[in-house]
């Protein structure tokens, strides 16, 4: 039984998929599998994959999004670690060993991410260390208030313990972006700590037109991670008023940079309807009248106000 399992869920993308998974194969650690659950691709994924026939294991259904095939996968994996690959990233080959070695060293930590590099669809380097480059604060250690308030960690950097994804639960379905982000979430209530390595031991391809590349959409999955949390976790009864509080908070803050959002992509009145819910829960909120009142003028290229998480 090998110690790890690496999950690569992919749909439509012949392009990349071939050098992904070799990418996986060449790792400098040897014992895992590799399991691709194929999410109704109408490529030539299938043709492309099945050269790899004994090597890996190929999984076929139905399009259902990316929570649905990663739990495909980790319902017929059998390694004591899974680790995470999208179907166009890649990994340096030692990323397995580096991350076995500090799972084996820190027995409290539910998962260990790294630091990572960020490509194009050319395979142009658009940063070399990309979290280090942005200055992005990474959650790592007992970090609750810190992973509540950013999802600074990319699922393909990630080496997750079985029995930490088992506690935490499935890929939730109802979330197309950002699905990983809650589950680091509810790992780390779990009471697991979180490890990170400096080193840049992955490749995350940006392409445009991603699912990835709308901050509307990722927005609205956080919306409803936080909606998810403080409606069916009773954080205020296990962690406490002030967890509760950031929740809250978090939940106002990305709710309103939406409606602003919703105001430049899409139309007035679609803000005006979120708006209105927020002015019921936050009545005296000035801000959101004067959010309300700019939804009935017509948008000319305002600047976006910065993302919060």
């Amino acid at each position: 039984m090998p110690r790890v399992t690496v999950v690569i869920p992919t749909f439509n993308c012949e392009r990349f998929i071939q050098r992904t998974v070799e990418s996986a194969l060449r790792q400098t650690y040897r014992d895992f599998e590799v399991i691709v659950v194929d999410d109704g691709s109408t490529d030539a994924t299938e043709t492309l994959l099945a050269q790899y026939e004994g090597v890996l294991r190929y999984i076929r259904q139905k399009n259902q999004g990316a929570s649905a095939a990663r739990n495909t996968a980790l319902a017929k994996a059998t390694g004591e670690f899974i680790a995470y690959l999208d179907a166009d990233d890649l990994w340096a080959p030692e990323k397995l060993a580096c991350q076995v070695e500090y799972l084996d060293a820190h027995p409290a930590c539910g998962f260990v991410h790294t630091e990572v590099a960020v490509i194009d669809e050319q395979d142009t380097e658009l940063h070399a260390r990309f979290n280090q480059e942005t200055g992005r604060h990474v959650p790592q250690g007992r970090c609750l208030g810190d992973i509540l308030q950013r999802s600074h960690i990319q699922t393909l950097t990630v080496l997750e313990r079985r029995c930490a994804f088992d506690s935490a639960g499935k890929f939730d379905l109802r979330l197309p972006v950002a699905q990983d982000y809650l589950h680091w979430i509810q790992v780390v209530l779990q009471g697991y700590e979180v490890g990170y390595l400096p080193a840049p031991l992955g490749q995350y391809r940006w392409r445009a037109g991603s699912l990835m590349s709308s901050q509307r959409r990722l927005l609205g999955d956080f919306t409803k991670i936080y909606q998810i949390l403080l409606n069916e976790h009773g954080l205020e009864h296990t962690h406490g008023a002030e967890i509760q509080q950031l929740i809250k908070s978090q939940l106002y803050t990305n709710e309103r940079q939406l409606a602003y959002l919703e105001r430049v992509e899409c139309s007035g009145a679609v803000a005006r309807h979120r708006l209105w819910r927020l002015i019921q829960q936050w009545p005296f909120r000035f801000e959101l009248y004067m959010d309300l009142a700019k939804s009935y003028i017509q948008h000319r290229q305002l600047p976006t106000p910065s993302n919060p998480s």
